[in-house]
């Protein structure tokens, strides 16, 4: 018996949800494991059916994952805020003499790891910061060789396709050779930012001195080739229209079909506080509707595991409401993260532990699991499988 019987009942309210034909057929794809084209994903992201899409990505969601929903102990390391970039849409670089500015040496970062080490709160390091001469590849082995000191189990998700591709050209080296060294380090993944819209046209709006998207994913699938998955983000909300994230979706799965390296994709609404974009009101468009972006990302990856949702720059309250939308994952406990307080996301009066994750977690009737961005999830999706046929 397989889920699609087992779930018949679902699958009829679903279909009842809504009575647009189109709709119906979409719905039909989904139910088979079948791939949407990219203008069934832009009429699914403009209809104006939301309790169907709703209940279709929740459907997915089910399908693929279950109801277990990941959250991580996470220590964000921003090494630097100074950067040879200023990109519109960025709130947290710096530049030398700037009020703002910060760098912290290999020394400052092992102390604050280990702090949050003996207090038992972190299993993973993030590290993301600004394009500096000054953060090298010395200064990444110094940094990665304090951190595995503390404890090998760490695991370490470094830097964005920009930083290698800024630290490549820096010591004129190629990209594999930046990731071979880094790896022999300690680096286990990659995040995801930097992504933007993986369309040059919106893309130059926002970065336009950051790499291209064509360069952006070639440094990703070098990443998969050698053994290192990635998340892979997409920030909207600010100049793009719905192709734009219809052509970032599905740029995103072509590629998940050749490498298999991505294992979550996170959408990142835009912040327009602090930078020069968000000074330009009369360029931004009327915000994408978040859930709907959330829900049309669960079924358009359709070979995409993981979704997750920021909570810090949403809230807790709508971070709960888009697990409803497709979402599995509630990122984590976000421990001096800066990116995103700089532009303005949310303040939250509670301090984000693991058991107030697994709180709202448990709050919307789901399972609450603690991993890190190195975990395997093909074990679970054997199990996950296995009890969907009998």
């Amino acid at each position: 018996m397989t889920l699609l019987t087992q779930e018949n009942d679902t699958i009829r309210s679903i279909l009842d949800a809504t009575q647009d034909p189109s709709l119906h057929k979409i719905a039909e794809k989904v139910f088979e494991n079948k791939r949407l084209s990219t203008e069934e994903g832009e009429h699914l992201l403009t209809c104006s059916d939301d309790h169907f899409v709703q209940l279709l990505a929740d459907y997915a969601r089910k399908a693929r994952v279950g109801d277990t929903v990941y959250f991580a102990s996470t220590l964000y390391i921003h090494p630097t805020n100074l950067c040879e970039l200023s990109c519109p849409m960025c709130s947290y670089y710096a530049k030398p003499g700037w009020e703002k500015a910060w760098f912290s040496s290999p020394e400052e970062v092992e102390a604050k790891v280990r702090k949050h080490y003996e207090a038992d709160q972190v299993r993973e390091i993030h590290v993301v910061g600004g394009l500096w001469r000054d953060c090298d590849l010395n200064y990444y082995q110094d940094m990665f060789t304090r951190i595995k000191k503390i404890d090998p189990d760490l695991h370490i998700k470094a830097l964005t396709s920009v930083e290698y591709d800024f630290l490549a050209k820096l010591h004129n080296i190629t990209v594999p050779e930046v990731f071979e060294r880094m790896k022999s380090w300690g680096l286990g993944s990659l995040p995801g930012g930097g992504a933007e819209i993986l369309v040059e046209e919106i893309r130059k709006q926002l970065a336009p001195q950051k790499i291209t998207s064509q360069e952006y994913m070639d440094i990703h699938q070098i990443a998969h080739e050698a053994g290192l998955p990635s998340n892979i983000t997409m920030l909207f909300g600010h100049v793009e229209e719905p192709k734009h994230i219809i052509a970032h979706l599905d740029w995103v799965r072509s590629l998940q079909d050749i490498t298999g390296g991505f294992q979550t994709f996170v959408p990142l609404r835009y912040h327009e506080e602090g930078n020069a974009l968000g000074k330009r009101k009369k360029r931004l468009k009327p915000q994408s509707n978040i859930r709907r972006v959330y829900a049309v990302s669960r079924l358009m990856l359709d070979n995409v595991r993981n979704l997750k949702v920021l909570w810090n720059y949403i809230g807790p309250e709508e971070a709960q409401e888009i697990l409803r939308y497709g979402a599995n994952d509630l990122s984590a406990t976000s421990m001096e993260e800066r990116i995103i307080t700089l532009a303005g996301g949310i303040g939250v009066k509670v301090k984000m532990t693991r058991d107030t994750m697994s709180q709202l977690i448990r709050q919307i009737g789901r399972t609450p699991k603690e991993i890190h961005s190195g975990y395997d999830y093909q074990e679970e999706d054997r199990l996950l499988c296995s009890e969907s046929v009998s």
